[in-house]
Order: structure tokens, then C-alpha cells, then sequence
């Protein structure tokens, strides 16, 4: 009994990859936008950024600073369905490890290391192994991102 209700649920799951592709089970006139998660994370960290002088009593770090009109900007583009969203995504994370490191060498005291040796060296391998999981995946979501506001930009007219 249980192989045929998984045998079944397979199927069902297959038709419904088949039927609806890119859209929403829930609404499937209504296409998903695949860098729903990177807006959630956006605001996250919009709200963390502008909340940590008042709740964690740190003043705003240098990229903070540049963060959070990042996150703003990115939040405009998403919501116009302009493709200059995903570039300023995939930009920001090269950039954000490139000015860790920069403000590291440069004495930024925030960045400074406090744990030497082998830890730090595989705690900055798998940092950079989570970067390049998040671009790998940012570009297998871009041709659905692009035909995603190609598609919204047809229904509007």
C-alpha cells in the first residue's frame, strides 16, 4: 500500500512540474518570481542593519552603510521587474568578500581576526564555497528571472 501512494504522489508531483511549470500550485495564472528569496533576505537584513545601534548597541559598520542602500535599491528593482535586480545580486556578493578582506588588511578593527590557523583558513574556504553556491545558483535562476519580467512586461501591455 504505501509504494502505491508513493507511486501516486511521484505522478502527482510530476504532473504538476509538467502542468504548471514556473508557476504557483497555489495560483497558477500567477508566475513566481524566482528571487522571491533574495527580496526576503533583503529586507531581513535591512532590518537587522538599521536596528543594530538601538537594539545590540554597535554603531553602523562601513558595510552597513553600503548595504543597506544596496538592499534598497535591489528592492525597487525587484518590485519594477527590472533586470538590473539580478545583476546587482550577483555583484554584491564578490564585492561584500572583496571589502571584508580589504577592511581586514586595512586595520578595520571589526574584521580583525581573532582566531588563527587552520580554523581560519577553512572557515574562509567554506565561506567562499557558500558564494559560489549562491552565484551558481543565481545564474540557473536567470533565464527564469529574465523570462519572468519578459512575461510581466507582456501582460501589462
Amino acid at each position: 500500500m504505501r509504494e502505491h501512494i508513493e507511486r501516486l504522489s511521484y505522478r502527482f508531483q510530476f504532473w504538476q512540474r509538467e502542468r504548471y511549470g514556473d508557476h504557483s500550485p497555489a495560483d497558477p495564472s500567477a508566475p513566481r518570481n524566482p528571487l522571491g528569496f533574495v527580496a526576503l533576505v533583503a529586507v531581513m537584513s535591512i532590518i537587522l542593519d538599521a536596528t543594530e545601534p538601538f537594539f545590540f548597541h554597535r554603531s553602523f559598520d562601513i558595510l552597513s552603510i553600503v548595504r543597506i542602500p544596496t538592499a534598497l535599491a535591489f528592492l525597487i528593482l525587484y518590485q519594477s521587474k527590472s533586470r538590473w535586480a539580478w545583476y546587482i545580486v550577483t555583484a554584491w556578493l564578490p564585492f561584500s568578500w572583496f571589502a571584508f578582506w580589504l577592511l581586514r588588511f586595512a586595520g578595520y578593527s571589526r574584521y580583525q581576526p581573532r582566531v588563527h590557523g587552520v580554523s581560519q583558513i577553512v572557515g574562509q574556504l567554506l565561506f567562499i564555497l557558500v558564494i559560489a553556491a549562491v552565484i551558481f545558483w543565481l545564474f540557473r535562476v536567470r533565464d527564469r528571472y529574465l523570462r519572468f519580467i519578459g512575461d510581466a512586461r507582456l501582460q501589462e501591455t
